[in-house]
């Protein structure tokens, strides 16, 4: 089997995994029966269609994906794929496969429409007991670092986009309980046969409903008729666009590259928009 070329290249820092993944692809399929076919040319993570079902396989240095069975198991298929069995030592989910599965944002229909009644749908409030990691504290260690790396690298863009983020960080509502994804967007929303629209793919915490608003405004043509929608939805536009700039400049950083030039831009455009 050949591993994707984007994977490769995500975690060409991750050897000691990568020259893993045959033994834990040969695990897995011994374990679930499975019969795998060739890898989707998925970045991130390993991706094999074995018939109506999918393995997938997450880096251990995949920080942001450590909740990911958490919360599909939260979400029991109420609009996201139904995950049907876990290996959290060899970091393996059996998930339900989405056919046709193409993606939201190639289907050219109005995402506006489906992310709307997808939303309510996942934001589901949790109890003291769940796993998640909460957007109170990521809020905390994002600013110390985000400055910290901004100093470091000689202030590579405008303090005031910087000073926005950590306003947004500081003002973080530590009793928000609400199971909020921070990659929603068209590309992670796949057309599939038991609902017409599954998500995929979450990268959950736990806090405040407008940090939603990241991967959607990032991933926007127009922001500003985002903010309208999920203003809609009961949102707070402030709170969403103020969340959609700091969180994608605390996610654009990359620990061999340094500062993502388009990821700062994503963030300065929300920045401006109204």
């Amino acid at each position: 089997m050949r591993l994707p070329h984007p994977l490769l290249e995500t975690w060409s820092h991750e050897a000691e995994w990568i020259a893993a993944l045959p033994d834990l692809i040969a695990a897995c399929v011994d374990r679930w029966s499975l019969v795998v076919a060739e890898p989707f040319a998925t970045p991130h993570s390993l991706v094999l269609p074995a018939g109506d079902v999918v393995l997938k396989l997450n880096a251990p240095a995949h920080e942001e994906a450590e909740n990911e069975a958490d919360a599909l198991t939260a979400w029991a298929g109420e609009g996201a794929v139904r995950l049907l069995a876990r290996d959290d030592q060899r970091r393996a989910l059996l998930l339900e496969r989405c056919r046709p599965g193409l993606e939201l944002w190639k289907a050219g229909v109005d995402q506006v429409d489906i992310v709307g009644a997808l939303i309510p749908r996942l934001q589901v409030e949790v109890d003291d007991e769940h796993p998640f990691t909460l957007l109170a504290d990521e809020a905390e260690r994002w600013s110390d670092e985000v400055p910290r790396r901004y100093a470091a690298a000689g202030e590579p863009f405008e303090r005031r986009l910087l000073d926005f983020a950590l306003d947004v960080y500081r003002s973080v509502d530590r009793r928000a309980r609400l199971l909020v994804n921070q990659d929603l967007h068209g590309g992670n929303i796949l057309a599939a046969e038991r609902e017409p629209w599954l998500v995929i793919d979450p990268k959950p915490l736990v806090g405040e409903r407008e940090l939603e608003a990241s991967g959607l405004l990032r991933n926007a043509e127009n922001v500003t008729h985002w903010l309208d929608a999920l203003v809609g939805l009961g949102f707070d536009r402030e709170r969403a666009r103020g969340w959609g700039v700091a969180h994608n400049l605390a996610w654009a950083w990359d620990e061999r590259g340094g500062w993502l030039e388009h990821h700062v831009e994503e963030a300065r455009r929300i920045l401006s928009a109204r």
